[in-house]
């Protein structure tokens, strides 16, 4: 014996697999581009958390992240070179504590997401200039508190 189902396209049926269709795009969209901007960042495609970044939002990313480090003063690159050094050997991808300080200044994940001029997602994502201009601000913002040994 054979079953066979029928599916009625009833306009009501149609109107809710559109709108659940709608819906979950938008929810895919809305945690795909995260909202760092409301964190300090400058909406590169981070959030709060671990959002995952796409590698062409990591290199549009990057050129941002070089320019905006060209503006950092020579005392401040001194600092973060120094801090670096001090933290993970200057490594960008530098994992201490279990996993849980992570990139060149071993940031916390929460201290990352939530520091001035973050893309979000993981510090070791991103290159050494990128975690530099985070670090310089998060310092120019409250000090050398988040490295109290090395900074």
């Amino acid at each position: 014996m054979r079953f066979t189902h029928t599916f009625l396209a009833s306009p009501l049926r149609l109107l809710l697999l559109a709108l659940a269709l709608a819906g979950s795009a938008a929810a895919i969209a809305t945690a795909a581009t995260g909202a760092s901007a409301a964190s300090g960042g400058i909406g590169t495609g981070g959030g709060a958390g671990a959002t995952a970044v796409a590698p062409s939002d990591v290199d549009l990313s990057s050129a941002k992240y070089a320019q905006l480090w060209e503006r950092v003063t020579p005392a401040n690159k001194r600092w973060a070179r120094s801090t670096s050094d001090c933290e993970s050997g200057h490594d960008p991808d530098a994992i201490g504590g279990n996993g849980v300080y992570r990139g060149a200044f071993q940031f916390t994940k929460q201290t990352w997401s939530t520091s001035p001029k973050t893309p979000g997602g993981d510090p070791i994502d991103y290159d050494y200039k990128t975690q530099a201009v985070v670090a310089v601000n998060l310092k120019l913002r409250v000090g050398t508190g988040p490295w109290p040994v090395c900074g």
